[in-house]
């Protein structure tokens, strides 16, 4: 059985757009990974104060409403708060 293929440009788009729709003012960035999946990494001040389970569950459940089955070509997410960066 081989591995699904996807279109790295596509899914990448789809869900950088999906997460500036839910998270205004925030940085989104997408890197290709294995057969065209993306890891993705995103810094909004919607993420401020929250632990990493929370941040995960508000990229995730855009995503995968958004994306639905090609949710599954995200295999990465880096979620970050403004108060996480260094000054």
């Amino acid at each position: 059985m081989s591995a699904v293929e996807y279109d790295f440009d596509v899914i990448s788009n789809r869900a950088v757009e999906a997460l500036r729709g839910a998270f205004p003012n925030s940085v989104i960035e997408a890197n290709p990974s294995y057969r065209g999946r993306a890891h993705l990494r995103i810094i909004s001040p919607a993420f401020n104060g929250k632990d990493e389970k929370e941040k995960q569950g508000l990229v995730w459940d855009v995503l995968r409403a958004e994306l639905e089955e090609d949710a599954d070509a995200v295999t990465l997410v880096l979620a970050y708060g403004v108060d996480e960066l260094p000054l």
